[in-house]
Formats: C-alpha cells, sequence, structure tokens
C-alpha cells in the first residue's frame, strides 16, 4: 500500500516532469503523439508496479526515467525492425518490377502470335471451296501472274482476281483478332 507521501511524490513528479519527459522521448522518435504515449505508458507501469514486493526504486524521477529510455529502445527496434522488412519487400518488388521490364523489352508480339495466325490461315485455307483453294496457292504459294493462273483453270483474268478478293476476304475475318 502506498503512503500519502509516496501518492505526492509521485503527483509532484507528474506535474514536473512530465513535459520534459515528453521532450526527452520525442528528441529520439520525432513523434509527438508517439513520445507523450511512452511518457503515459511509463507512468502507468511506474504506478502499476510501486507496490509489489520486488520493486526497490529509491529515486522515482530516475525510475520513470529509465522506463521512458526502455520504452523509447523499443519503439526505436521496432521501427528500424519495420524499415527492415520494408527494405526487403522494396528491393523484393524492384527486382520484380526489372524483371518485368527486361521480359518486355524481348518480348516481340509477332513471334507471340506467328504460329497461331499460321494455324489460322491453314485452317482457313482448308475451308475454302477447292477452286478457289487451288488459286489461292498458285498466287501466293507458287508465286505465279494472275495470267498464268487464269490459262492454267481456263478462266478470265477477272475470274482469278473473283476468287483471290473471295479467300481475303475470308482470310481477313478469320484473322480479325490480329489485323
Amino acid at each position: 500500500m502506498t503512503s500519502i507521501t509516496e501518492d505526492n511524490d509521485f503527483s509532484n513528479i507528474f506535474r514536473t516532469s512530465k513535459n520534459g519527459f515528453i521532450q526527452f522521448a520525442y528528441s529520439y522518435l520525432g513523434n509527438m503523439q508517439d513520445a507523450e504515449d511512452v511518457v503515459m505508458e511509463s507512468y502507468i507501469q511506474y504506478w502499476e508496479n510501486k507496490d509489489k514486493e520486488t520493486f526497490q526504486a529509491t529515486n522515482i524521477k530516475g525510475y520513470i526515467f529509465t522506463i521512458i529510455r526502455n520504452k523509447c529502445i523499443d519503439v526505436l527496434e521496432e521501427r528500424k525492425h519495420l524499415l527492415q522488412k520494408n527494405e526487403e519487400l522494396y528491393n523484393h518488388m524492384i527486382g520484380e518490377i526489372e524483371l518485368n521490364i527486361s521480359s518486355l523489352k524481348g518480348c516481340d508480339p509477332s513471334e507471340l502470335f506467328t504460329s497461331e495466325i499460321e494455324k489460322i490461315v491453314h485452317s482457313t485455307i482448308e475451308t475454302l471451296p477447292n477452286r478457289t483453294r487451288e488459286i489461292f496457292y498458285e498466287r501466293y504459294l507458287e508465286q505465279k501472274p494472275y495470267k498464268t493462273i487464269a490459262e492454267n483453270f481456263g478462266i478470265t483474268i477477272k475470274g482469278v482476281e473473283f476468287h483471290i478478293s473471295k479467300s481475303l476476304n475470308i482470310l481477313r475475318k478469320s484473322l480479325k483478332d490480329y489485323l
């Protein structure tokens, strides 16, 4: 049980030292709210411990100051740990971003879609009517002129143009997502 003298000593220390303790904590923590919290928690810790049998402080102000100092160390250690974790996360994120940038720089969209486009072109050509498909092959795979193709199929050049136009329109529709 505390005596009236001890309670008066504590009240006196609280009134006279509180602002100095807060300034001390603030000088290390750099945040007024944290400094005030540390000081108030230190007063509470003293008040809760003063009646315990193991409590042996004779200099109340020095005891509270020690609690404040230790709590400031705890806050700073916690901040340091948090900053280290943030730095690890930051470095990891920077690494991922650099990898993504490198990957994007090396990415050639035409290479990504070439085989897919080739499959679409091949399957679309296979669906063309036989004569249109054969005329298309002679024009684009064998690179024969319209006149030669017309002679081979016994049709006019306008007929060759019709079949080529028909096959190109069908291909455009099949490749609309890539054009």
